[in-house]
């Protein structure tokens, strides 16, 4: 039997995580294993518990939810990063992305959107409410960043890349669909993210989306 995805959750509000906890309920694929009222106890509760996921909110005392994601992502990249909150600003969004986070949840979402996204988190793709992405992605588009050099710079195969990237496959999966050596993929994807200037995967999907590289992905939640 598959073993539970393990999750933190750190919120000031303590109905908001019992909310959370609830919209849970009947669900085996998961289980809080802790709590945290600001970003330090999250920090500090990441360490000693290791969950699979942190789920942050963005506005909480101490360390707000964007710098505990910045510190995990330098001390425990393992740990992958939901942020969980009411800001559908594509500031933050964008800001989330820089620190690390693969999710972005705003705590309107349905139940469904809610398990969808985090197993999505857990396979290893990315879970960008897409109206915040779309609005973010049209921002990045205004700001004429550079599209003709980019697209002069990415060789076939490296957009062929880019886009199982956008999709939210991994290096291992991205060879076996083209052929090739999980580590050539790899070589790839991290060629196309030094291109467009990108910090990491995840923005590198989201900048080649805004330079209409790569398509959105038909099926990116929600």
């Amino acid at each position: 039997m598959t073993s539970p995805l393990r999750l933190l959750l750190a919120d000031d509000h303590e109905v908001t995580r019992a909310g959370f906890i609830a919209l849970l309920a009947g669900s085996t694929g998961f289980e809080v294993v802790g709590q945290a009222r600001d970003g330090q106890e999250a920090l500090d509760l990441c360490e000693r518990l290791q969950p699979d996921i942190a789920i942050l909110d963005i506005r909480m005392p101490v360390l707000n939810g964007l710098g505990a994601a910045r510190i995990l992502q330098q001390r425990q990249p393992a740990i992958k990063v939901v942020i969980f909150t009411m800001d559908d600003s594509p500031d933050h969004l964008e800001a989330a992305i820089g620190a690390g986070a693969v999710g972005y949840l705003l705590k309107d979402a349905s139940r469904d959107e809610v398990l969808d996204a985090l197993k999505r988190v857990a396979r290893g793709e990315e879970a960008l409410n897409s109206s915040v992405s779309a609005r973010l992605l049209r921002r990045m588009t205004e700001r004429g960043a550079g599209a003709a050099a980019p697209l002069q710079a990415l060789t076939a195969r490296e957009r062929q890349v880019l886009g199982l990237v956008a999709s939210g496959f991994s290096n291992r999966e991205i060879g076996e669909k083209l052929g090739i050596a999980a580590g050539t993929a790899k070589a790839h994807v991290e060629r196309v993210i030094g291109k467009l200037g990108a910090a990491d995967r995840t923005q590198a999907a989201v900048r080649g989306i805004a330079l209409g590289l790569v398509a959105q992905p038909a099926g990116q939640w929600p």
